[in-house]
């Protein structure tokens, strides 16, 4: 355990200067004594870029969790207390999430678990995208033209320049990057990015670093990067996806580790609309 000393050396990043985790220290009350307080991870962002008009954005967007008790917001608490457990006891640190096909529910489960797992008191969160095509994390937030992983694969441009805080408590996010690049699957699968995700995990104990792939059919992305993660969470549409998809995507995730599957909701416009976002199934 380390102690409140040893939190405040280390920035978001988890580099020795910059923006601060700190956690509370114990306080006297009226009495006098010592009265102890929950150890709570907290930053103070310095280095990192603040971009408070992305948690405006989430704020606007449906389908995504808000602070409150929404049968949205319990479901992927229950999806959390599945998920974190499982990783904190195996010692993982990065999970990825992908899909068969497009629109089928995995970016937004991506981004629903990472947000609500930096709610969780004593947990921070990195979401990285990881669609280098632009279309996944960074259409959906907006952030166009935002320098990110790309900028870091090719050009070796410092991570603590690249992250960004969308004005929530423990919770960073790596966009894809602003250039638009024709061998992503290569870079993907390079010895940089191997460095960078074991520098990622092994530089700040506390953080998980949720990973939103590309689908698995649909590109050859996410295999090129699925040997660099920790677990998988595999996503499907409960109407739309085929079954010949999910056999192929099952066998190609055969040699990884998987921590579950989700089936994410139908349309609006469905008789089924009104079930849970997710239906866990598998191991």
């Amino acid at each position: 355990m380390k102690t409140p000393e040893e939190h405040t050396t280390m920035n978001e990043a988890g580099w020795p200067q910059g923006a601060r985790a700190t956690l509370p220290k114990v306080t006297p009350d009226v009495a006098g004594a010592a009265a102890p307080r929950p150890e709570t991870l907290r930053y103070s962002y310095t280095d990192t870029r603040v971009l408070t008009d992305i948690s405006a954005r989430l704020l606007r967007m449906g389908h995504v969790v808000k602070a409150d008790g929404s049968a949205l917001a319990e479901t992927f608490r229950m999806l959390r207390g599945q998920v974190l457990p499982r990783m904190q006891a195996d010692g993982h640190h990065l999970i990825a999430v992908s899909s068969p096909r497009a629109l089928q529910g995995k970016t937004l489960t991506a981004l629903n678990l990472a947000l609500t797992m930096a709610a969780d008191l004593d947990t921070s969160v990195l979401l990285l995208d990881g669609d280098l095509s632009g279309e996944g994390l960074q259409k959906l937030l907006g952030l166009g033209g935002q320098p990110g992983l790309i900028e870091h694969l090719l050009h070796g441009t410092r991570l603590p320049d690249l992250l960004v805080n969308p004005g929530i408590d423990r919770f960073l996010l790596l966009p894809a990057g602003a250039e638009r690049v024709a061998n992503s699957s290569e870079l993907l699968a390079a010895k940089a990015l191997q460095r960078l995700v074991q520098e990622m995990k092994q530089r700040y104990p506390d953080r998980i670093i949720v990973v939103d792939l590309p689908p698995l059919l649909d590109t050859a992305d996410a295999l090129a990067f699925l040997p660099w993660a920790d677990t998988t969470l595999f996503v499907a549409e409960a109407q739309s996806s085929r079954i010949r998809d999910l056999e192929t995507a099952a066998e190609l995730l055969a040699p990884f580790n998987l921590i579950g599957t989700v089936l994410s909701p139908a349309p609006p416009d469905e008789p089924r609309s009104r079930q849970r976002w997710w239906r866990r199934a598998g191991n």
